[in-house]
């Protein structure tokens, strides 16, 4: 077995490209696998920081909800902040008021801060101006000041119903994500002042105190336990609250790193077939000298773990210095707000083994192979191993079942309840079971598709498409390799096209049903609508109609919604109590977080379209090298070099135009049944097909292009010397 390994080993060191060619798509898949384990990682670390809410010094929460009604006041503040222990204790209140001297009078969120130290929610530090610290001072959220044009120094008008009218300065600007309503920040004293409801209470204790303890103390105090809890429990709960959101996201990031894994290992298998295929001499005469079948398969899995394993390390290399880069190329730009790269070793660890298993097991079936060669078989002259008609029915039948497990898992995924992250997880184990069926019946494919493609292309291309056609029907493992792959690649684009398209559809639905116009004016009662609709009415630049207590207003004829703005701010000034929300603003939103969903996608998805992309050219580079003999007979026989390069790139264009039918149909099918689980589809599915009969041509042009370096490479050979290798 040793020596086996080791002469085995001798020839990969003697020819080093053979080891990287088959190692590079599992380099490009562990490099994916690892950036989104990476990104993972960081991501959950990013998210759980922004939903986080309660500072990390708060050692203890009082929650007011579970408090008699008679003692949410200001006095419960005064209770907790008197318990032993206790060094700080900050109420949070909130409030709506009516504010008017920013433009119409409409309804604002008004919440409290103590304004510094580490009970501070501000996510930022100050951007204009300074912090409120009278009774009478404000400060404005980031993207209310661009908004509204407010800025240090500027006064507004309160009106919070009971609390008398309160005139209050602006001092300054603070970061707040506050794009769906109009945010100020007050002390807490100001916002208790103006009628404010208490939501919380924030305990800050000594350093090194225990929680739990301080906790238990606090509750003993009050008598009501279950209002109480720890810092710790209480961010744990708000990270739970929106856990379906960040599951769903790395569920899905997860998805894409397992498939291209899959894609990575199906290229590696398909590179090991034909690597094997052309060393079959070499394997025979170490037969001859002694060589079992079991020291042959042991000694070339051997070779896979070592391809593995140098594949992974160098996977893992690329990753991390992507991922630092990225990171600190978007801090360079601007971003400010960019998380570390968090790195979990014991991770990246699990993903090298990942690699190293996926190596192996791609290895099993072309090392099974290559020992079950006679010695003396092996020793003549042999056809590729891919060669030969495949037994159509058995693997009709074993892809049958796996499309049959397939469709049950997804119906499985659509009948669970839930927020629909375990869901999406299920549908993903259902489309690597539909893609394991496609590379199971992928021999048997392809003989249809040259049977349905080989006039139309031979129509195109001449002689060069007519044995390309010829020669994807001769070794059609070799083909379907390549088509299944690149229809992985193709089938996770188009999940994502049909994906956002659905959820665009509905979320526009459920605009145009929530905006009927395109400025929407909620009023206290149908009268102060009516009288508001009257006014609005005789401005001809609006078109206004009431429906109860709310007016709708369009744009009227010829003017520009920039303009029909203007005048409704114009037409509610001076009203008090009033609501205006513009659908411009909800779909500029939308497209805006759809849009980032879209890169972000589009980024994973090209990774795995690069492991595809690779796998062309890798399987084509093997392919044109096992059939040196080939292509020096038709060299011989008049075929220019033109005309074999035209026949790789005709080869890839076919594998190409399957890939890209086979995938957009199943991709489009799971894209729909994903926006489904994840409660995303408002309705039924939307197909892009513009989108997707881009991406069909666009898939067939990049695998043309992949087979470029194979094809200069085959044309280059002359033809004596091909014949001599032969």
């Amino acid at each position: 077995m040793a020596a086996v390994a080791a002469t085995l080993l001798t020839e990969t060191r003697r020819r080093p490209g053979r080891l990287l060619l088959t190692g590079l798509a599992i380099t490009v898949a562990t490099v994916f696998a690892a950036g989104t384990f990476l990104l993972g990682e960081t991501l959950r670390g990013y998210l759980t920081t922004t939903v986080v809410k309660t500072p990390e010094a708060t050692a203890a929460v009082v929650l007011p909800e579970r408090m008699p009604e008679d003692a949410r006041g200001a006095d419960l503040v005064a209770r907790v902040a008197a318990v032993d222990g206790v060094t700080d204790a900050v109420g949070l209140w909130t409030t709506y008021p009516t504010v008017s001297g920013a433009g119409s009078a409409t309804t604002w969120h008004l919440a409290s801060d103590p304004m510094g130290g580490p009970l501070t929610r501000l996510p930022g530090p100050i951007l204009q101006g300074r912090l409120p610290a009278g009774p009478d001072e404000v400060a404005v959220g980031e993207t209310t000041a661009a908004r509204t044009g407010l800025a240090p120094g500027r006064t507004v008008t309160v009106d919070a119903g009971d609390a008398a009218l309160r005139t209050v300065t602006v001092t300054g600007v603070v970061p707040l994500s506050d794009s769906a309503i109009n945010t100020l920040v007050a002390t807490p004293d100001m916002v208790a002042g103006l009628g404010g409801s208490l939501d919380q209470v924030d305990v800050a204790a000594a350093p090194g105190a225990d929680a739990a303890a301080l906790s238990g103390r606090v509750a003993a105090a009050l008598g009501v336990p279950a209002a109480v809890r720890t810092g710790a429990e209480q961010r744990a709960a708000e990270v739970e609250d929106t856990s379906a959101s960040v599951t769903a996201v790395l569920a899905g990031v997860g998805v894409f790193a397992g498939l291209a894994v899959v894609a990575g290992a199906v290229v590696v298998a398909s590179t090991f077939r034909i690597v094997l295929t052309q060393r079959r001499t070499q394997m025979a005469l170490l037969r001859c000298v002694g060589a079992r079948r079991g020291q042959v398969v042991r000694a070339v899995l051997v070779e896979a773990v070592v391809t593995g394993l140098v594949a992974g390390v160098l996977g893992l290399g690329v990753a991390l210095l992507a991922g630092y880069g990225l990171l600190a190329a978007m801090r360079a730009f601007g971003a400010e707000g960019a998380p570390g790269l968090v790195v979990w070793w014991p991770g990246l660890a699990g993903v090298l083994l990942v690699a190293v298993l996926a190596t192996v097991l791609a290895g099993v079936a072309p090392a099974l192979a290559a020992a079950r060669i006679p010695p003396v078989a092996a020793l003549g002259v042999a056809d590729a191993a891919d060669a030969g008609v495949p037994r159509a029915g058995r693997r009709i039948v074993v892809a049958a079942v796996l499309a049959a497990a397939a469709g049950a898992l997804a119906g499985v995924a659509l009948a669970m309840p839930g927020d629909g992250s375990l869901a999406l997880v299920v549908m993903a184990f259902s489309g690597m079971i539909a893609f394991a069926a496609l590379v199971v019946v992928g021999p048997v494919l392809v003989r249809g598709l040259v049977a349905v493609a080989g006039r139309p292309l031979a129509a195109l291309g001449g002689a060069a498409a007519r044995l390309a056609v010829a020669n994807a029907a001769q070794v059609p493992r070799r083909t379907a390799a390549t088509i299944s792959v690149l229809a992985l690649s193709v089938g996770l684009t188009s999940a994502l096209l049909v994906g956002i398209q659905t959820t665009r559809s509905g979320a526009e639905r459920n605009l145009a049903a929530q905006f009927p116009a395109d400025v929407v004016v909620s009023a206290a009662d149908a009268g102060s609508a009516a009288s508001l609709a009257a006014r609005l009415t005789a401005d001809p630049r609006l078109a206004v109609r009431a429906d109860g207590p709310t007016v709708f207003v369009n744009p009227a004829p010829g003017v520009s919604e920039d303009v029909a703005r203007t005048a409704v701010e114009q037409g509610v000034g001076g009203a008090q109590g009033l609501m205006v929300q513009y659908a411009g603003d909800a779909r500029a939103e939308l497209d805006s977080v759809l849009g980032t969903a879209q890169l972000i996608g589009f980024g994973l998805v090209g990774m795995t379209a690069l492991v595809a992309v690779v796998g062309v050219g890798v399987t084509l580079m093997l392919s044109v090298t096992e059939r040196t003999r080939e292509t020096g007979l038709l060299r011989a026989v008049g075929l220019s070099r033109r005309g074999v390069r035209s026949m790789v790139a005709w080869e890839a264009a076919l594998s190409g135009a399957g890939a890209a039918v086979i995938g957009a149909v199943i991709g489009s099918v799971y894209g729909a049944l994903g926006a489904e689980v994840l409660n995303l589809a408002e309705g039924p599915p939307a197909l892009p097909f513009p989108s997707l009969a881009v991406l069909i041509v666009g898939v067939v042009v990049v695998a043309a292009l992949a087979a470029t370096v194979p094809a200069v490479r085959a044309g280059r050979v002359p033809p004596i010397r091909a014949l001599q290798e032969a």
